[in-house]
């Protein structure tokens, strides 16, 4: 008799649950997964790592579960993004399709090998578009990480809370490595990768200026979470962690010795006080008697006026000790004689003559061979152009543009209707806007998004648009 009540009640609880919705239990152990995998071995951008040939099986893995769970109705919400990784996944395969050798010939950039072909007596091989198709191969693959985090967040009902749960989860443990990291030294255990930026306190990162710019994402992050106190569902103890959480985080861009991490972290700042301030003033709106909103600003005044005085004393320590590398690079060091700039010239000729279909993904340091000036010619070679956007059309070519264009174009068309129809439009605004600051900035001086952990935020940063703009339009049609 128990045992029939008890299938009873548990037929009842399953059936509570809308289909295709994993028990809650299962669904935190998948996320959780995913983001120790992603965490710890998804911090370098090189192409071979060994992490990566183990990080790509197990996330190939996690598409069992997300494929369980998804349904079709959940890629709706995202259609543009699942559509727009789809087609940059069919580009990669199509320039790796061999083709004629009297079309491959005849195209841009082609001219010097099929001299050597010449030369060497074999005229006749078919050839793909990319010129470096194993390395096409290879990031063609590492594209199952960004969809298989797609698909994840999509099946497991992943909202904007949990994304940005997530992304402070991570920050925190960089945070903790990079303070370890310096403690131990160059030779210090932590170091997750082979070939790192040792002796700077790069994290769970293999470059501490990547390590940095996520650290600045997971303030930002913190300082949002840190304003939607109203979720019920929250603990105490999340609420109460949020200040030492930013704390921490801040301390460890401040230790880098990274000046984009540096500039990041100040936009932070300026985007919370400014987050801050606003959601200040529509608490003290919404109180209703005049008494408790003037205490309401009197409390809001003095938490913002400990806020900036303790970030400055700080900063102002910091740079007193000299524990500021970034900040000293940015004061000492001449922009002129930063290789980032010097390669300028470089990539330009370059997009010049590959900007219609690319080298293929991939293939970039293997064709900047071919244009690399002697000036140039360094000890640490060049493996990335420093310039994601630059890279990503040397690459890509005109399709990959076009790509681009049509996720900036949907991108713009989301914060449009946040800013329209949403309540707390600036909020939302600032944030998204200083996300999107963030992130494009750094790809302008670096290659942030080449490493899986920027790409999985990315994507997940992508949902969470997607859900907000979900939001704000349903209120407005309830409303």
């Amino acid at each position: 008799m128990n045992s029939a009540k008890q299938f009873e009640w548990r037929s009842a609880k399953a059936g509570s649950r809308k289909p295709g919705t994993p028990a809650p239990h299962l669904r935190w152990v998948w996320i959780g997964l995913f983001v120790a995998a992603i965490a710890l071995l998804g911090g370098s951008s090189r192409p071979d790592p060994i992490q990566h040939a183990l990080l790509r099986p197990l996330a190939a893995l996690f598409l069992i579960p997300a494929l369980y769970h998804l349904r079709l109705a959940d890629l709706g919400r995202v259609k543009v993004l699942a559509a727009l990784l789809d087609m940059t996944l069919v580009w990669m395969i199509i320039q790796l399709v061999p083709l004629p050798p009297e079309l491959w010939q005849g195209l841009p950039g082609r001219g010097i090998i099929a001299e050597i072909d010449q030369l060497a007596g074999i005229e006749a091989v078919w050839r793909p578009l990319s010129l470096a198709p194993f390395r096409g191969l290879n990031s063609a693959l590492g594209m199952v990480i960004p969809i298989t985090a797609l698909l994840l967040a999509l099946s497991m009902k992943m909202d904007t809370r949990l994304v940005l749960l997530a992304i402070v989860a991570i920050g925190l443990v960089d945070a903790a490595f990079g303070m370890l990291q310096v403690i131990g030294g160059p030779r210090s255990p932590l170091y997750l990768f082979a070939i790192a930026s040792r002796g700077a306190p790069a994290g769970i990162f293999a470059n501490e200026n990547h390590s940095a710019v996520f650290s600045a994402l997971a303030l930002l992050t913190i300082v949002r979470l840190s304003l939607e106190l109203h979720v019920p569902k929250d603990p105490a103890w999340l609420r109460l962690a949020a200040a030492p959480a930013f704390v921490f985080i801040l301390l460890a861009v401040l230790v880098t010795g990274s000046r984009a991490g540096y500039a990041a972290t100040l936009v932070v700042l300026v985007a919370s006080g400014m987050m801050a301030l606003l959601n200040s003033r529509k608490q003290a709106r919404s109180t209703r008697h005049k008494r408790r909103r003037d205490g309401l600003h009197k409390r809001s005044g003095i938490l913002a006026l400990i806020f900036a005085a303790s970030l400055v004393l700080v900063v102002m320590m910091f740079v007193w000790l000299e524990r500021t590398p970034a900040l000293q690079d940015m004061l000492t060091r001449s922009s002129f004689e930063d290789l980032r700039w010097s390669l300028w010239p470089v990539l330009a000729v370059m997009i010049g003559d590959h900007w219609l279909l690319g080298t293929g993904f991939g293939s970039f340091d293997a064709v900047y061979h071919f244009y690399e000036p002697t000036a140039l010619l360094l000890p640490r070679y060049v493996n990335h152009a420093h310039n994601d956007w630059a890279q990503l059309v040397i690459e890509g070519g005109l399709p990959a543009i076009m790509l681009l264009a049509a996720g900036l174009v949907w991108l713009g068309n989301a914060l449009w209707i946040v800013i329209r129809k949403a309540e707390t439009s600036a909020i939302y605004l600032i944030f998204w806007m200083a996300c999107i600051a963030i992130i494009g900035a750094a790809s302008i001086v670096d290659y942030p998004l080449r490493t899986p952990i920027f790409q999985t935020v990315f994507v997940w940063l992508f949902v969470s648009l997607a859900l907000d703009k979900a939001s704000v339009l349903s209120k407005h049609q309830s409303a």
